[in-house]
């Protein structure tokens, strides 16, 4: 009888279902917990970050120029290669919207051939598919962290997919690593403000805010889907590689589909 064990056929101990593959910024702090707060059994993490990115609050124009450029993203996908992840999520939403359909769906090219076609999932396709299981509400309150020429790119890239923008709340943190300050307070508050009649959903862009634990209260006062990008990268993550497990505790979406 062969001695063989499970991993010297290629079982991870402790991904034996996925190994999940995350990109972040070197500032960001909250996507890793978040993200490790949603594991199902068998499904294992594993961060890789990139540089910091410098985007000047001071000086809108510089920080415009700046939007949509991964820093150091080759080097942070080839060290997250040594590991052989199942998917690669991208906890970095800005620079997947800032150009649109098509930039979106380059980036996407340009990471799968340089991690040798282990798939990505981008927050930019990972909430339009929220949305498409929705049914595509029209109507969209979204809430960033961002300065305005950010929010002007990311209210383009989902007009140019087909939805209406009645609110966009843009929180103005001056940097990378303060937007992770934001309160539960804070975010409730800006949640209420871009609830305006005739809004159907609410998005939260901006993966360096913790807003994934607050989304089933926020659900249940408002009446209506909250999707966070967190919670929904991940979930689209999971779906792509065929776990179905229901992610509970961070809305309704992702507990039931």
């Amino acid at each position: 009888m062969s001695n063989t064990s499970a991993l010297d056929c290629g079982a991870d101990a402790l991904g034996f279902r996925a190994k999940i593959g995350v990109l972040v910024p070197a500032s960001n702090t909250i996507v890793e917990p978040e993200m490790a707060a949603m594991q199902p059994p068998g499904v294992t993490n594993h961060v890789s970050r990139m540089s910091r990115v410098n985007r000047p609050a001071h000086d809108l124009e510089k920080y415009k120029k700046f939007l949509g450029a991964s820093v150091e993203m080759v080097a942070a996908i080839d060290v997250l290669m040594a590991c052989e992840p199942d998917v690669i999520v991208h906890g970095h939403s800005v620079d997947s919207l800032a150009k649109g359909l098509s930039g979106a769906d380059a980036m996407r090219a340009n990471m799968q051939t340089l991690s040798g076609g282990i798939p990505v999932m981008l927050p930019a396709h990972a909430m339009l598919k929220a949305l498409e299981v929705l049914g595509k509400p029209k109507n969209l309150g979204i809430l960033t962290p961002w300065m305005p020429p950010a929010d002007e790119a990311c209210t383009a890239f989902f007009n140019e997919a087909g939805y209406n923008i009645l609110a966009i709340k843009g929180l103005q943190h001056p940097t990378p690593l303060h937007i992770a300050t934001a309160t539960p307070e804070l975010l409730n508050q800006a949640v209420d403000e871009i609830n305006v009649d005739g809004v159907d959903c609410i998005i939260k862009v901006g993966t360096n805010s913790s807003m994934s634990f607050l989304v089933d209260d926020m659900e249940a006062r408002l009446g209506k889907p909250v999707l966070t990008v967190n919670v929904i990268t991940y979930w689209a993550g999971l779906r792509q590689l065929g776990i179905e497990d229901p992610l509970k505790g961070f809305g309704q979406l992702v507990a039931n589909h």
